[in-house]
C-alpha cells in the first residue's frame, strides 16, 4: 500500500514539474538629450564633464553624467520633468571638480544654487566685518533648463510562456529628444583704472564691493546676496608721457586687474550701490587709498547681463568694467622706494608695459 502512495506522488510531482512560471519583462520609454557646447565653452566633446540633473514632480531627483562627447539617455516614466544641465561634474553639492565652485539647494530646481569658494583676504586692503571675498579664479559655468512632459509608460510583456521563449521582446525606447544649447551663468571681467602721474606708484590693489557671490542655476539670474572681488591692480600703461615742465600736461596712464570670473551684479537691487576701494602704495612708502561710489559704471554691466540672458544667441561675454577714478599722485622719483616683494599674482611691484 505504501509503495503504491509514494509512486502516485512520485508522479504527481514529475507532471507539476513540467508547468513553469511565466516571465514577464519591462519596456520603458527613454529620453535623449544633447547638447552644443561649442558656443559657451568652445567645445564639443563633454565625456565625464557635464551633468543632467532631472526633476520629476513628486519623486526623488536623479543625476546623470554624460558618458558620450555630446549626448545622454535616461530611462524616464510618464509626468512632468525639469531638466537642469551644466557643464562639470557634481559627485555631491559640496564635491565638484569645478574650480573654486560648490553648489546648495540641489532638491529642487528652483533653489538650484552655483557658489564661488571664500578666498583669503588680500592683506594690503581693509577686510570690513563680515566680508566675504569670492574667489577670482573660479571655472566659467553654463546651464540651459527645460520642462518636458513624457506621455509614454513603462510597460510588461511576455517573454517566456512556461518556459519556452520565442515571444517578441519589445525594448526600451526613446520617446523623445532634446538639443539644447548651454548659456554662461558666469562671466570674465576686468577693472582698469586711470591715473595721473602712475609712475610715482610702487604697489596698487582694488577691491570690487557688492557683485553676487552666487547664481541660481535654472534662471541664470544672480543672486542678491553680497560678495567683494580683490585683485592686485598691476600692468601699468602709459598713455601720456606728459610735460614735467608743464602742470597742465602731467603724465597718465592705467593699471588693471587680471581677468577674473564673476556671477556679475544682481539684475533685480536697483538700490543697490557698488564701491571700489583702491590702495596705492607710493615709491616713498606713503599710501595713496580712496573708496568710491562706482554704481553708475555698474549699471551697463547690469543691462549687459539682462540683454545676454534674454538673447537667444548663447555665447559668452567678456565684462570689462572701466573703473574711471582721477586718482592725481605725486611726483616722486624713480630711485625712489623698497625692495621688491612678492605675492600672488606674480611681483608685487607693478609692471611697466610700453606705451601703445
Amino acid at each position: 500500500m505504501n509503495k503504491m502512495v509514494w509512486a502516485f506522488v512520485a508522479g504527481l510531482c514529475l507532471t507539476a514539474c513540467d508547468d513553469q512560471r511565466d516571465l514577464y519583462a519591462t519596456s520603458q520609454p527613454m529620453l535623449y538629450v544633447e547638447a552644443d557646447w561649442m558656443p559657451s565653452l568652445g567645445t564639443d566633446n563633454m565625456s565625464q564633464r557635464a551633468t543632467a540633473m532631472i526633476y520629476k514632480t513628486d519623486h526623488p531627483c536623479t543625476k546623470e553624467y554624460f558618458h558620450q562627447a555630446k549626448c545622454m539617455t535616461t530611462r524616464v516614466t510618464a509626468g512632468q520633468y525639469d531638466i537642469l544641465l551644466f557643464n562639470g561634474l557634481m559627485y555631491s553639492p559640496s564635491e565638484t571638480h569645478l574650480d573654486n565652485i560648490y553648489f546648495t539647494g540641489t532638491e529642487g530646481i528652483e533653489t538650484f544654487q552655483a557658489h564661488a569658494q571664500e578666498t583669503s583676504a588680500n592683506k594690503r586692503l581693509t577686510k570690513q566685518a563680515n566680508e566675504i571675498i569670492a574667489s577670482n579664479e573660479m571655472e566659467i559655468l553654463t546651464s540651459i533648463h527645460v520642462r518636458k512632459e513624457v506621455k509614454g509608460d513603462k510597460g510588461y510583456y511576455l517573454k517566456y510562456k512556461n518556459g519556452k521563449n520565442g515571444f517578441p521582446v519589445i525594448p526600451d525606447y526613446v520617446e523623445d529628444s532634446l538639443f539644447l544649447t548651454p548659456y554662461p551663468v558666469s562671466y570674465e571681467a576686468q577693472i582698469v583704472v586711470d591715473l595721473i602721474n602712475p609712475s610715482s606708484a610702487y604697489v596698487a590693489n582694488g577691491a570690487l564691493r557688492g557683485f553676487a557671490g552666487s547664481v541660481f542655476m535654472a534662471t541664470r539670474m544672480p543672486s542678491q546676496n553680497s560678495v567683494t572681488h580683490q585683485f592686485k591692480l598691476n600692468s601699468l600703461r602709459i598713455t601720456d608721457e606728459g610735460d614735467a615742465a608743464d602742470p597742465l600736461h602731467p603724465e597718465r596712464g592705467s593699471i588693471e586687474s587680471p581677468v577674473f570670473i564673476t556671477f556679475g551684479p544682481p539684475l533685480d537691487v536697483p538700490e543697490r550701490k557698488y564701491e571700489f576701494e583702491i590702495s596705492i602704495v607710493l615709491k616713498d612708502g606713503s599710501e595713496v587709498n580712496k573708496v568710491l561710489d562706482v554704481t553708475d559704471q555698474v549699471t551697463p554691466v547690469i543691462n549687459q547681463i539682462k540683454a545676454h540672458l534674454m538673447s537667444t544667441n548663447p555665447v559668452p561675454i567678456k565684462l570689462t568694467i572701466p573703473i574711471h577714478l582721477t586718482v592725481e599722485l605725486p611726483i616722486i622719483s624713480s630711485t625712489s622706494g623698497g625692495s621688491i616683494g612678492v605675492d600672488d599674482w606674480g611681483d608685487d611691484e607693478i609692471i611697466r608695459f610700453p606705451i601703445k
